[in-house]
């Protein structure tokens, strides 16, 4: 009876018979974009002749060419069978493990371009994770995703060294095309002051999620968080340093207000810039901007970001508060004007957990905002770090 099937029937059975179960980690891919290899549809493809092409469509719909000899049997394939190329929608491109770490080589120069190519052929990619290459493919590289109608990129894992970083901030206003909904990059940057943009860098954008982690303050961030306002819902940011203009950061979260619904913004700043460039006592960038979201369920944030007036600016869609100390003098610690607020009954709270991640309060101050929490109806969770 299976081998009478249609096609369409058999290959939407191939598509849902996913390697392993729910409960195991994607194959590919980020945390807010992933998807798995479909390698058990090279057997099915061996069960009968009329399993062999829904088989095959199923199984080229997502793609992994790592490493040059991967990529040769690929385009081999794909030079004698080319319509295959149009049944590709998802592909992790890079190098092998002996070559990633450093990929500075001659022989990674080579793999990388029979890489490249691979990537040059495949006309309806959606989903591209992009991990290391050699740094000299990287114009070309960029060329071919811009020729992509790609809904998705993943650029992961940043290597130790930014020597041998294939892609740095600014290749951003390369890398998110009008068509891409969702994008994951770790980058090394070079710090940059902020300055208002005379020329915006990026139009418009199509975004619903991003997670961003730069190695330093780089004001492309800030760019993109405003272009990407009007369609944004869930936002990563990490950077380890800060930013001198609270305001103009706070009005890079101002056009995503009305959208918003996960928000995690981390500054993980040096002890000398903290002592350098952070006012503890100023007003921080949540205290500008937190009243204004309508649909924000969930915040995670540094220390340095919010003060102790937090709990009178939580707007109603809030449901779950996270702040994460990463140094010793932020503008939120416990003191009488944070526990003022919690007790406040004029204040409706519709917030649901509250998790507190530090390593300077002492046990009293860790059991008075659990019980004034708890008075509210409130979990609380402290984790000393």
């Amino acid at each position: 009876m299976a081998d009478r099937l249609p096609f369409h029937i058999l290959a939407s059975i191939f598509f849902a018979a996913r390697d392993g179960n729910e409960a195991e980690a994607f194959d590919h891919g980020g945390l807010l974009c992933h998807w798995d290899s479909m390698e058990s549809a090279r057997e099915w493809a061996l069960v009968c002749r009329s399993w062999r092409d829904p088989a095959v469509f199923a199984l080229m719909r997502s793609i992994s060419v790592i490493g040059g000899k991967a990529a040769t049997l690929l385009q081999r394939t794909l030079r004698d069978r080319p319509e295959r190329a149009r049944f590709v929608r998802n592909a992790v491109i890079g190098l092998d493990a002996a070559h990633e770490e450093s990929p500075v080589s001659d022989e990674a120069r080579g793999e990388s371009v029979k890489v490249v190519e691979v990537l040059e052929a495949l006309p309806l990619l959606q989903n591209l994770h992009v991990r290391p290459l050699h740094s000299s493919v990287r114009s070309r590289l960029l060329i071919a995703i811009r020729s992509k109608p790609l809904l998705a990129i993943v650029c992961l894992p940043r290597l130790e060294s930014p020597d041998d970083a294939l892609f740095h901030a600014t290749d951003l206003q390369e890398l998110v095309t009008s068509t891409l909904e969702r994008l994951e990059v770790d980058f090394w940057v070079e710090p940059t002051p902020i300055l208002p943009f005379l020329n915006p860098p990026f139009p418009t954008l199509a975004l619903t999620d991003i997670r961003v982690f730069f190695s330093g303050a780089n004001a492309l961030v800030l760019a993109l968080l405003a272009a990407s306002g009007p369609t944004l819902q869930t936002a990563e940011v990490y950077f380890e340093d800060i930013f001198d203009d609270i305001e103009l950061t706070s009005a890079s979260l101002m056009p995503s207000t009305k959208t918003l619904r996960r928000l995690q913004y981390l500054t993980n700043p040096s002890l000398a810039a903290l002592e350098e460039r952070y006012d503890p006592t100023a007003l921080q960038v949540f205290d500008h901007v937190l009243t204004h979201f309508e649909k924000l369920e969930y915040l995670s944030t540094s220390a340095t970001e919010v003060s102790t007036n937090i709990f009178r600016l939580l707007p109603p869609s809030l449901r779950s508060l996270r702040i994460q100390s990463y140094n010793h003098n932020p503008s939120f610690h416990p003191d009488e004007a944070l526990l003022d607020a919690i007790e406040d009954q004029s204040i409706e709270f519709r917030i649901e957990h509250v998790e507190i991640q530090d390593y300077a309060w002492d046990e009293d101050d860790i059991e008075d905002i659990g019980e004034a929490l708890a008075a509210r109806g409130v979990a609380f969770l402290y984790t000393p770090d």
